[in-house]
């Protein structure tokens, strides 16, 4: 894993949008979906005393989303814990939502074309698998680096230029890239959820929001490339 600690801070400053494959109108509708919670910027947010049911409702307006709950999400929650005061000022939509939930000790999921609120214990159950192509990655290019020449300085009593010859890139195996996710991305890895690799390609089953940091992590190996 040594390897990659120079990789993971050049990683934390760089960008990527998530290329992953599977049924196309779904992920189309989650994205479409998670993108509005997040270009959506809520100038103030004030509950007092609010019970969480209406303060997700009034996120999910001002949003123009459509949020759910699962019936049996507050059967562990009292009634106390139920009831939200806060306050909020110029705060994406996806943010204060998490907020809230985070209060209450419940999560966010996507199901049947809609966002819902159910116990974490459930939002952990609700995985998929996806097929991540990523021997453009591992792949190896042949490169032969022309040596750098450069003059000594004038009081360098050595003859000659000094010529440099730079370190060849390391080669990225399907195994150092799995090795990266489980490290990387939060998940029950060996549990419910899962990387495989099938003839250069990943197969890896989790959560959606699993899934969204793979495929990013992936795009970022690419630019890094």
């Amino acid at each position: 894993m040594k390897r990659w600690i120079p990789c993971l801070a050049l990683l934390a400053a760089l960008g990527g949008a998530p290329l992953f494959a599977g049924d196309e109108k779904e992920d189309a509708t989650y994205r479409k979906m998670e993108s509005q919670l997040e270009s959506t910027v809520i100038g103030s947010l004030a509950y007092d005393d609010t019970d969480v049911v209406d303060v997700v409702k009034d996120i999910a307006k001002k949003a123009r989303v459509t949020i759910v709950w699962d019936k049996k999400a507050l059967e562990g929650v009292s009634e106390g814990d139920r009831k939200v005061t806060l306050e909020l000022a110029e705060i994406k939509a996806s943010n204060a939502l998490n907020i809230v939930l985070d209060q209450i000790k419940l999560k966010k999921a996507y199901k049947n074309g809609v966002i819902y609120i159910t116990t974490e214990e459930k939002a952990e159950e609700a995985t998929v698998t996806k097929t991540y192509d990523v021997r453009d990655i591992t792949v190896k290019i042949n490169d032969f680096p022309a040596p750098r020449i450069r003059l000594k300085a004038a009081d360098d009593s050595g003859g000659g230029p000094v010529i440099e010859v730079p370190d060849e890139k390391p080669e990225v195996t399907t195994d150092d890239i799995v090795e990266l996710i489980e490290d990387s991305v939060k998940a029950d890895w060996g549990g419910k959820a899962s990387v495989k690799v099938v003839k250069g390609n990943l197969i890896v089953t989790g959560t959606r929001a699993v899934q969204k940091e793979v495929a990013s992590l992936l795009q970022q190996l690419r630019s890094a490339k």
